[in-house]
């Protein structure tokens, strides 16, 4: 959203009447502008990566539901009757009997499978389960996905954090922080010197590259806030924040929890994010089941099927028949999964993800033995930031408000790499040959230039790595840049 054009043209001045009249105000708006075409130059490609794989992610559901077809949905006679889950999950334990059964997602409708998740030691490094379908009506494995390889997990990675683990994790992070400075930067570089109507060549695209900046800056900010809630740092605060503000999960003291067990929070249960519980209860420490002596001593069959009809952990315990009739009992909304009890102390844990209603979600803890319901949580126990954070998830993935939110996701990715693109060109188009990189000049007033590095130091504040990197860049230009003269004429 910025005006991409050399200091030394008269394009630069956004009024030049009320820029005699009031100096400090074009101090202000050079030095802003310096700072998003050097924002925009360090994050442009990583930022075009993000718009690219949000917007091919936006259609996980339909691109998966179109890929797998042949496993997700089955024809069967209305007459036909269920085979019972537990023998379905035999008949994936007799397929692949070197796996662990980690989940299964009973069939939403009469024309879907079972899902049975496997935390296969073959999975990968980024999800490393296996999904197994199975035909509801005759007990037979359809076949298997492994979910560390599918289209849809690569891009999720790519986009979350580069293939990189925590260090990708964090340059993501970085640059949505970025992005958030770039957007408020240019909001006021496009309000300052909004371009006349009617120009063509480089005028014409500086004026669409202000103009669609603008028009989508506030669906552009509501991605980057609703996207960082995912990012490791970021992201960890903010659930600091939740938990000390208990606007989160409950306490471990309102349920019963072992301590001969090592206390554990739900997001641990499982590595997939298709089966794992809402944003909002990963953090609930899960509880314990209350297993009698005659269950002692069971630990080997953590993780298995074992024990009754084929479905727990330990003997006596209750059939996944059983958890799933209590999960509807409970009025767990829509297509739910049921996690296995980790050990003759885990619970079932029943989680049921709505992203077109967070209203809907809920995540419930099963006793094995007794099917007590140990600890419900779902929208009454969200707090505010909860709660928000949850819409905010569904906004971000375009399923809130079905099409059009989508439409409005997707044209905001379409518009950031446009922006991006036309940003590249203006500066390609303006740059000085042999003159140093093109960035538009420094302001003089001392005084202008502390307010503005003050401002990015507040925003560093609601953004810990963007200050940290604003501090960085202060230093450097302090230290460096400002006293070997070649690098002050190539950085303007």
């Amino acid at each position: 959203m910025s005006e991409d054009r050399p200091d030394t043209t008269s394009e630069t001045e956004p009024d030049r009447g009320t820029d005699r009249a009031r100096p400090s105000r074009n101090q202000l708006y050079k030095t802003l502008w310096r700072w998003h075409f050097y924002a925009g130059l360090l994050v442009t490609p990583l930022l075009v990566l993000l718009a690219v794989t949000g917007g091919i992610y936006l259609f996980k559901p339909a691109y998966e539901n179109w890929v797998y077809e042949d496993l997700r949905t089955v024809h069967a006679a209305r007459s036909a009757e269920m085979v019972p889950l537990a023998e379905q999950v035999d008949a994936v334990r007799k397929a692949k009997p070197e796996a662990t059964v980690q989940s299964v997602t009973p069939p939403s409708d009469r024309e879907h499978s079972t899902m049975v998740t496997l935390a296969a030691d073959g999975g990968g490094p980024w999800a490393p389960t296996v999904s197994v379908y199975v035909n509801p009506y005759d007990g037979k494995v359809l076949g298997s996905v492994d979910n560390a390889k599918t289209f849809m997990q690569k891009i999720r990675e790519l986009h979350g954090n580069l293939l990189s683990g925590t260090i990708g994790d964090r340059l993501m992070e970085l640059t949505a922080s970025w992005a958030a400075i770039l957007t408020f930067t240019g909001l006021y570089l496009w309000w300052r010197a909004r371009p006349r109507r009617g120009r063509t060549g480089r005028r014409g695209l500086r004026r669409w590259h202000a103009t669609v900046g603008a028009a989508v800056s506030v669906f552009l900010l509501l991605l980057i806030a609703t996207g960082l809630p995912w990012t490791g740092l970021w992201g960890q605060q903010l659930q600091k924040v939740i938990t000390a503000t208990k606007q989160g999960a409950p306490s471990a003291a309102d349920y019963k929890v072992s301590s001969k067990i090592p206390a554990t929070t739900a997001d641990r249960l499982t590595s997939n994010p298709d089966t794992s519980v809402p944003w909002a209860a990963e953090k609930v420490q899960v509880p314990t089941s209350q297993a009698g002596g005659e269950h002692a001593g069971h630990e080997g069959h953590a993780g298995r099927v074992g024990g009754h009809g084929g479905s727990g952990v330990a003997p006596g315990s209750l059939s996944i028949e059983q958890a799933v009739s209590i999960a509807r009992r409970e009025r767990v909304p829509g297509t739910f999964t049921v996690t296995l009890p980790q050990g003759p102390r885990g619970v079932y844990t029943i989680s049921g993800k709505s992203e077109a209603d967070p209203a809907k979600q809920r995540s419930l803890f099963l006793d094995q033995y007794s099917g007590k319901v140990l600890a419900s949580y779902g929208w009454p126990q969200y707090g505010l930031l909860s709660r928000l954070v949850e819409e905010g998830i569904a906004l971000h993935q375009g399923e809130r408000f079905g099409l059009p939110n989508l439409l409005v996701a997707l044209g905001t990715c379409l518009a950031v790499i446009g922006m991006a693109i036309s940003g590249v060109v203006m500066w390609w188009r303006r740059r000085p040959t042999g003159k140093g990189l093109g960035a538009p000049r420094r302001a003089q007033d001392a005084r202008v230039t502390r307010g503005v590095a003050l401002i990015m130091l507040i925003l560093g504040v609601a953004m810990p790595l963007a200050g940290i990197s604003v501090l960085l860049i202060l230093a450097l230009d302090w230290l460096v840049i400002r006293r070997i003269a070649p690098l002050r004429r190539f950085f303007g």
